[in-house]
């Protein structure tokens, strides 16, 4: 039977081509406004699901919320040997967990004086030492685990070559020793040694490639061929430099990602985590830049997330989030 006769079968006679046609253009219409809302809400092709790695997902373990220890956290950092520490920005200090999530201790409190913090934006954790954004101090502090000041970056020398006003936002450390600084006030990093020596600079302000706009993450992969990737904020994009500053290419950009922050570098598995604060959601993203998971959504509940900034990935492949409006820090571990 010809495909023709099927249908004259198929679709009653009493049916006109002119109702076909009006149904037809109303699904269409539907389809069209079901891909609006989508993108406008996720900022993804609703067609596009990603790639799928098996065994790749992170689930919701617990989390750490103390009323009296963390408000609006906007970053976290694991030691070696398991402390989570959580910049407690609207409190103007540092807080410090066991793995489990229970209260250790509070390091710093409000002030401008050695140990002592003004909004504190940006963490790294690199052996018994503690690197913390001191926004409105203009200045990264280095402080050991019981709060005494180790160090300033960067110093009343080095502001010599650096410029007098430091805004740091975000800061990282790589396996070496070398301290990266995110400066919002001339959209640059600052790069210095492990002796708090500055060594260089990096980027400008602007939305073309290789410029910045309000760096709210970096995370390091100092290996044979290393990276720094940023979290270029404003810009809505994830960009990778070289070692020596060199934009390299643009990772993942504003089609799929509205505003993100916080970053992490998973070096076991070469992947990279990203917390996509205006999307409620963290992205796990490949090398090639493809998107292949998204944890939690807009919400209270463990699990979901409301305003997350910043990710952090210890040595047993937990995942950390500052999740900032619910005061709180979510704990994940893979599947």
């Amino acid at each position: 039977m010809q495909l023709s006769q099927l249908a004259a079968r198929l679709i009653p006679k009493r049916v006109k081509q002119k109702d076909l046609i009006i149904a037809i253009l109303v699904l269409i219409i539907i389809a069209l406004l079901f891909f609006g809302w989508h993108y406008l809400k996720t900022k993804r092709n609703p067609i596009d699901q990603g790639v799928s790695l098996p065994g790749a997902r992170y689930e919701y373990i617990f989390s750490i919320y103390d009323s009296q220890r963390l408000k609006r956290p906007l970053a976290v950092a694991v030691s070696s040997w398991g402390e989570i520490v959580a910049a407690d920005s609207v409190n103007h200090r540092i807080a410090v967990f066991d793995r489990n999530g229970n209260f250790v201790k509070a390091l710093g409190s409000p002030g401008s004086g050695a140990g002592q913090f003004n909004y504190p934006t940006g963490l790294a954790v690199s052996g018994r030492k503690i690197y913390v954004a001191d926004f409105y101090n203009q200045r990264v502090q280095v402080i050991d685990f019981e709060g005494k000041q180790l160090g300033v970056i960067p110093s009343p020398r080095e502001r010599q070559q650096t410029g007098a006003v430091v805004m740091p936002v975000a800061v990282a450390v790589d396996s070496r020793g070398n301290i990266y600084v995110s400066d919002v006030s001339r959209q640059r990093i600052l790069v210095f040694d492990d002796s708090g020596k500055f060594v260089r600079e990096f980027g400008k302000a602007g939305t073309g490639h290789g410029e910045l706009s309000y760096v709210n993450g970096i995370s390091v992969d100092d290996d044979a061929d290393g990276k720094i990737y940023l979290s270029n904020s404003n810009n809505g994009r994830i960009d990778v430099y070289s070692m020596e500053g060199k934009f390299i290419k643009t990772l993942v950009g504003a089609n799929i990602l509205t505003n993100p922050k916080g970053i992490a570098f998973d070096g076991e598995n070469n992947r990279i985590y990203t917390a996509d604060t205006f999307a409620h959601r963290v992205y796990g993203i490949l090398e090639d830049g493809k998107v292949f998971e998204e944890i939690g959504n807009r919400g209270m509940t463990g699990g979901s997330f409301n305003f997350p900034t910043g990710v952090t990935i210890d040595s047993d492949g937990r995942l950390y989030v500052a999740d900032r409006e619910n005061n709180r820090i979510e704990v994940y571990g893979r599947d």
